[in-house]
């Protein structure tokens, strides 16, 4: 299973300081820092490396941010900053200092004064935020911090919604905790305030009777009881004001619950008053073993400091346990005695010394016996030493989430914030594009252990073909026909070629038998049909040389006489002469107009030379070559 390094000692963006962990949970660290440009105690939230893998996880987590820093509200740990440094993506948030209400409760249940002091400032917490929107989604004890001043604070806005990859108003899947989860919430529906007002129920609940309305080992079990089931009505020591509350918060129907924060706080208020204790004071203390003694500034640094950076189950990693207790005022006068007079001298201290037991009469032992018994003994202990460890490592266990459709990265991320640990298999699948997970393995649903290994298929796209032999094909149409049933494209370019019939494949690049990607693309190079195309140009006296491909050529000549030449019967006017390998020949230019002189020389290298006759004329050839 993966493990986030330790950063304490590290100063991100060389402004806060991480001085030590207090708290960690699946969603990050939090340390207790300080900020060096405002000289503040702070608590520093460092995301673990997998959450950030997904850089579309990465973009809803500034989202979020930036959305509840806008929250202004005292019950509402406030949001400093959040940036990203090497060391990973964090979040700067408000120290709290104190212990969330899940610890509390592991002392037994709230007096019903508390718990309504503690849901009433709960819910206008609420209440702000659902004013903007927004809602927790996963309202626990674990996020419900108690300072030493008795103020309630919540935490964990966004997380929820994070955790599921969304930050709209509806769901992508089921997020939140089970325990604490509405029914719509379970049904993957989307979320409402009175979503967060059943929470809260399941809260209050929990502060009045000591334990939540309902338990059960897999979550499942838990939704399954949230969506059929009426929890058990609370004792008859919890007033009725707030009995009806927690009733109607706990409704299955989300339309006959409070309808935000702010209604059920004015319900709680109401409550409080009828109940006759409207301000019940608190103290935090520590715990240790043996003895009591009150937090104050020289045991802080053994208390857990609470904060809004928390996640969901974040527990300290080391000190003393706090513990929300009532303070009773102290009794005024002498302490007295039975018969309302004071003693007449101090109690004597009681001496916990115990006497040493009176040893029995000695007795027969059967060695053999006893050596029996030990091993019966020893076998018994080591079974149920099995099984505690069965059952703890049975407990640690978590649902196999379906990432079949999604991108790589994206699945890999998900896979590890379910304590999971990917393991990718490239395929090659015709139909899926390369990078997405075609399959995985265990499905989606089951139970397994964390840090069980999750084989992921990804697909590589279609697999490779080899381009099929069509150089030579006398037929272009055939050759691409071919070429598409090997899935794979063609472009044809026309090419001369005055040896090959026209249509004739020259050549294909890839070339035949190569390995490309099904899809791709094949040039071919095709022979076209013979033109006249030029090839040069004669207007002077100097001899011009050129070269033919084609079995026939033509000069294309035009001539025109100037001077008295034009008036004489008889003028001596230019003449063309040719060499080439099949000897040489020559031809006299007519006067006037356009003349062509077609050859069946062949191909070859050739030259072309004109001479003047006795008269002013001017000429102009060009040579055509018909391939």
């Amino acid at each position: 299973m993966p493990s986030a390094p330790d950063l304490s000692g590290v100063a991100l963006d060389d402004r806060y300081e991480l001085s030590a962990i207090i708290g960690e949970g699946s969603f990050g660290r939090v340390y207790r820092g300080r900020d060096r440009r405002l000289h503040r105690p702070v608590a520093i939230k460092v995301i673990k490396p997998w959450w950030t893998d997904d850089p579309q996880w990465v973009t809803a987590f500034e989202r979020e941010t930036r959305l509840l820093a806008r929250i202004s509200d005292p019950g509402v740990v406030q949001i400093f900053d959040v940036g990203q440094a090497p060391e990973g993506l964090y979040y700067v948030a408000e120290l709290v200092d104190g212990q969330d209400l899940a610890l509390r409760l592991r002392h037994g249940p709230l007096t019903p004064a508390q718990a309504a002091v503690v849901a009433t400032q709960l819910c206008r917490a609420l209440g702000r935020a659902h004013e903007r929107g927004i809602v927790h989604r996963d309202v626990k004890p674990a996020n419900i911090l108690l300072s030493r001043e008795g103020q309630v604070k919540v935490g964990d806005f966004g997380v929820a919604r994070l955790a599921g990859g969304s930050s709209d108003g509806g769901t992508a899947g089921v997020v939140g905790t089970p325990r604490y989860m509405a029914p719509e919430q379970a049904r993957g529906r989307a979320t409402t305030p009175a979503t967060d007002v059943y929470s809260v129920g399941v809260v209050l609940y929990e502060m009045l009777a000591g334990r939540p309305p309902f338990l059960g080992a897999a979550p499942v079990e838990l939704a399954l009881r949230h969506l059929r089931e009426q929890p058990p009505a609370l004792g008859a020591q919890v007033p009725r004001a707030l009995r009806e509350i927690t009733s109607r918060a706990l409704a299955k129907d989300p339309a006959r619950r409070f309808a935000d924060g702010a209604e059920m706080a004015q319900a709680l208020q109401a409550a409080r008053e009828r109940i006759g204790e409207l301000h019940p004071v608190w103290r935090v203390r520590t715990m240790a073993v043996g003895r009591e003694r009150s937090a104050t500034a020289a045991t802080a640094g053994r208390e857990r400091s609470a904060t809004g950076a928390t996640a969901g189950r974040d527990r300290p990693a080391t000190g003393g346990t706090a513990v929300l207790t009532r303070s009773e005022p102290p009794a005024t006068g002498p302490p007295r005695t039975g018969r309302g007079r004071p003693p007449a001298s101090p109690p004597r201290p009681r001496d916990h010394t115990l006497p040493a037991p009176v040893l029995g009469p000695r007795r027969n032992v059967n060695p053999s016996a006893r050596r029996r018994a030990m091993a019966a003994l020893g076998l018994v202990v080591l079974l149920v030493a099995g099984m505690a460890g069965a059952a703890v490592l049975l407990g640690k266990r978590t649902t196999v989430p379906s990432l079949t459709g999604l991108r790589r990265a994206a699945a890999v991320a998900r896979a590890r914030r379910r304590h999971l640990v990917p393991r990718v298999a490239p395929r090659f699948d015709r139909g899926v594009a390369a990078g997405w997970v075609i399959s995985q393995s265990p499905r989606p649903g089951l139970s397994v252990g964390r840090g069980s290994t999750m084989s992921l298929a990804v697909s590589r796209g279609p697999a490779p073909v080899r381009v099929p032999a069509v150089v030579g094909d006398g037929s272009s149409a055939r050759a691409r026909q071919a070429l598409a049933r090997a899935h794979l494209h063609a472009t044809v370019t026309a090419v001369a070629a005055p040896d090959s019939a026209p249509g004739t494949v020259l050549r294909a690049d890839p070339a035949a038998g190569t390995s490309v990607a099904t899809g791709s693309t094949v040039a071919l190079s095709v022979a076209e049909v013979p033109r006249w195309r030029p090839v040069a140009t004669v207007s002077g006296t100097a001899p011009v040389r050129f070269t033919i491909r084609g079995r026939r050529w033509r000069i294309v000549y035009t001539m025109a006489f100037h001077g008295m030449c034009t008036w004489i019967v008889f003028c001596s006017g230019p003449h063309a002469e040719v060499t080439g390998p099949a000897g040489s020949g020559g031809f006299g230019l007519d006067d006037g107009g356009t003349r062509v002189r077609t050859l069946h020389m062949g191909p070859g290298t050739y030259a072309l030379r004109v001479r003047p006759g006795g008269d002013d004329a001017r000429w102009s050839l060009q040579v055509q070559d018909d391939y």
